[in-house]
């Protein structure tokens, strides 16, 4: 569910949207450029709604120009946007449309802190004086200020197509291509996950083949891409016919291949592009012996279960997909076709729209032979009950929250709950193991207070979960009571634009990482985190660039800080060391 309001004037736009995401069976993250996040924006747009009434402070106008990076040619039609830092319920985006010089108006903008950002298809998405890293600066405004010279100059984005053919040299269409590359220092340190592995690689753009076997990846900034063709096939929104559910039924008979035609991803080539570059890369996808997996799920009630979802996940886990998934049939039984050898989870999951469900997973190893016997049952891991209170001034609306338990063990399956309208929640089916707590959809400023079962600090020391265990109700408690810190970054005596402050709780442990943020110095040099839990934190400022460039760093400066606290801190970076 999606809204949004689009107000015009003069290149300008004033976009106000709020998500509410239903989180389903499987979860998948991919990344969403801005671009894409600006012309949904845009499409669906409707009324603004009415500004309120009394004094406000004076509104502040930003301008400028978009330019090329190569020539400083204007870029016409180029979508430029401020985005809040510290995002609301509701948060805002002003944004506006270049005009034939290139140049930009955005009008009647509050003050306040802002991601700033400019994008324009067949380019690489710049934020503010980024510099060639990966992030920028944050553009802090002040009431009634004026900003009026800022150039963002685009890189051409780079391509790279190519053909995917059978042994016998025929076209393999409707195949799934994914440019992978490695994560930045940034992306590695900010991931959010309690798992002790660190990814490999991550998707930056994908796109399936065509009648001919071609493909077409666009839009990547210049590096090295290790591209995967994957005979999975997702069909499209209009109907082509039986195809689909053919192939659904056979499964797949070829493995995976990288670029230039291996299985594994450390015999890949990586694919080079500079800016503006359309690069070829030409595969084959062999044949491989698949097999079935098949099996039976029991339901909670000891009866089949004939509303269950199962879906393979590869381990080590793949942070760019799954396997496609499969229900079970009237005799609560089920059959996976064309599995490649290797080892999975197999995840069940009732499929059903009451929550919450329950689910089961079990690690497999899949060989030369067929896999018939495997039986999982529903119900059968420990629940827990739960209660959510917020403590302190304002209201927090329960039923947008959604708790999560991430184990520590690639091998072991999770558990998800969304809480009730009345702060209640139920967590079933937990497996063994040890997990870390998490809550998405907290609003910027509240944090998480207390976590407790019984008399154990989930928060400090996770949830430990065995065999025989009774459960027991798991007290959340959320507070708006949280720290301010802000401050400002120097190199010589001289603010420093656009670097990378990040805080860890110190000692960071795989429980308590969650609470690490970052964030960037606005083009004053200053920084701002809000809603900080209370406690020991590590802060540490690093110079950003492109991959390979000589970097430098502050010491490391240890923190407390006590609920409703504001605390100023200066970080001093050292001039890079000369080779």
């Amino acid at each position: 569910m999606a809204q949004a309001a689009l107000q015009d004037g003069e290149n300008e736009s004033r976009i106000t949207f709020a998500f509410a995401v239903s989180v389903g069976a499987i979860m998948l993250s991919v990344p969403v450029s801005y671009a894409a996040v600006l012309i949904l924006l845009i499409q669906n747009s409707a009324p603004a709604p009415a500004k309120p009434s009394g004094k406000v402070p004076a509104p502040c106008t930003v301008s400028g120009r978009v330019v090329t990076a190569a020539e400083g040619a204007p870029l016409k039609s180029s979508r430029v946007a401020l985005m809040l830092e510290h995002e609301s319920r509701e948060p805002q985006v002003y944004a506006a449309v270049s005009d034939s010089d290139g140049g930009f108006t955005i009008k009647d903008v509050p003050a306040g802190r802002y991601h700033f950002i400019a994008t324009h298809t067949g380019y690489v998405d710049q934020e503010y004086q980024s510099n060639g890293g990966e992030t920028g600066a944050i553009l802090a405004l002040q009431a009634g200020q004026d900003v009026n010279d800022v150039i963002f100059r685009l890189t051409l984005a780079a391509v790279i197509t190519g053909r995917v053919s059978d042994e016998d040299g025929e076209p393999m269409g409707l195949v799934k291509i994914v440019a992978l590359s490695r994560p930045s220092e940034e992306e590695t340190e900010d991931r959010d996950n309690f798992s002790a592995r660190q990814p490999e690689l991550r998707p930056a753009t994908m796109a399936q083949t065509d009648d001919r076997g071609q493909y077409r990846l666009f839009g990547l900034k210049p590096g090295e891409y290790y591209i995967q063709a994957a005979d999975e096939y997702e069909p499209p929104q209009m109907d082509f016919g039986h195809d689909w559910e053919i192939r659904r039924s056979l499964g797949s008979q070829f493995a995976p291949a990288y670029y230039p035609g291996v299985t594994q991803i450390g015999q890949a080539e990586a694919v080079t592009v500079t800016p503006g570059e359309e690069a070829q890369a030409d595969f084959i996808m062999r044949h491989i012996r698949t097999v079935q997996v098949a099996g039976h799920v029991i339901g909670a009630d000891g009866k089949p279960a004939t509303d269950a979802f199962l879906y393979l996940e590869e381990l080590p886990a793949a942070d760019f997909g799954t396997f496609e998934g499969i229900e079970t049939d009237a005799k609560g039984d089920f059959k996976i076709k064309g599995v490649a050898p290797g080892s999975y989870l197999l995840h069940a999951q009732q499929h059903t729209s009451e929550e919450p469900s329950y689910h089961a997973s079990q690690k497999i190893e899949v060989g030369s032979d067929n896999i018939d016997s495997i039986v999982l049952a529903l119900g059968r891991g420990v629940s827990f009950a739960g209660r959510v209170e917020a403590t302190g001034a304002g209201r927090v609306p329960f039923d947008r929250l959604f708790i999560s338990m991430s184990s520590h063990d690639d091998e072991t399956g999770g558990a998800w709950a969304r809480v009730k309208k009345d702060g209640t929640f139920e967590m079933l089916d937990v497996p063994d193991g040890s997990f870390a707590f998490s809550i998405n959809g907290l609003e910027e400023g509240w944090y998480i207070k207390a976590v407790r079962l019984g008399g154990a600090d989930i928060l400090t020391k996770g949830l430990e979960v065995e065999k025989g265990e009774s459960g027991g109700t798991i007290e959340v408690v959320l507070s708006k009571g949280g720290a301010q810190l802000e401050g400002s970054v120097k190199q010589d005596d001289k603010p420093m634009v656009g670097v990378r402050v990040r805080i860890t709780p110190d000692p960071e442990t795989p429980y308590n990482r969650l609470r690490s943020r970052s964030t960037s110095t606005d083009q004053g040099g200053h920084f701002s985190f809000i809603g900080i839990a209370p406690g020991h934190y590590r802060a540490i400022a690093k110079t950003t660039g492109p991959a390979g460039a000589n970097r430098s760093a502050s010491a490391p400066q240890i923190i407390n800080v006590s609920e409703h606290e504001h605390k100023t801190i200066e970080l001093t970076v050292a001039p890079p060391q000369t080779q």
